[in-house]
């Protein structure tokens, strides 16, 4: 599946995901994230930040009506990709601080490696809150953000990252109560995988809507 996704939009880091270890790391970041979303059916669900369209098809099987926003990603090229892998989504272009849909819409938000690049993070929280129904569920991963993560990710190839990554898991987790999230799960990325959380790589949360 990696194999054919293409590259969508100027943020995506599909191409990361491909590499031998690198990518074991960004693979392994998502699936701690999905495994603590609960296995049953959901009526409706939305990915922000849905980029190559990956999380989509692991998304798919257990949802009724599956959604998408993105900023950069273009809906065009990924459609057709779910649908030749037997997969309906709609998808759209737009940001998580203004999500166009009603309140108490969706069952289930996931969110990975997109509030590390939000100013108005506290904006975005109380946005999904808005299209989530009570008891929803907002499963929400992102990266350290520190000067060793910053070193990384420059050595991985990615510039300016010092630019891109303004907001720190620990500030968005602080800002959870306020807008109405309990935290349900937590299942963190640490390198190696069993090192102290001083050394943790990637956050994953599992939120209730209160």
């Amino acid at each position: 599946m990696l194999a054919d996704l293409p590259k969508n939009g100027p943020t995506d880091p599909i191409e990361y995901y491909r590499r031998p270890l690198i990518g074991k790391l960004f693979r392994e970041r998502i699936n701690r994230g999905l495994r603590l979303v609960p296995e049953r059916r959901y009526t409706r669900v939305l990915e922000v930040g849905y980029g190559a369209g990956a999380v989509q098809l692991a998304l798919g099987r257990g949802v009724d009506e599956l959604h998408g926003i993105d900023l950069d990603a273009d809906p065009a090229l990924v459609t057709p990709f779910l649908a030749a892998h037997g997969q309906q989504s709609k998808l759209v272009r737009g940001s998580v601080y203004e999500l166009p849909y009603d309140r108490a819409f969706f069952d289930l938000v996931v969110c990975f490696s997109v509030f590390e690049h939000l100013s108005e993070y506290p904006r975005a929280l109380s946005e999904v809150a808005r299209v989530l129904r009570p008891g929803g569920l907002f499963l929400l991963g992102m990266p350290s953000v520190n000067k060793g993560m910053d070193v990384a990710f420059r050595m991985i190839g990615f510039k300016n990252i010092d630019d891109h990554h303004i907001t720190t898991p620990r500030m968005v987790s602080d800002r959870f109560a306020g807008a109405g999230f309990r935290v349900a799960r937590a299942h963190h990325l640490d390198l190696p995988l069993r090192w102290p959380a001083g050394l943790r790589l990637y956050y994953n949360w599992l939120l209730e809507l209160r």
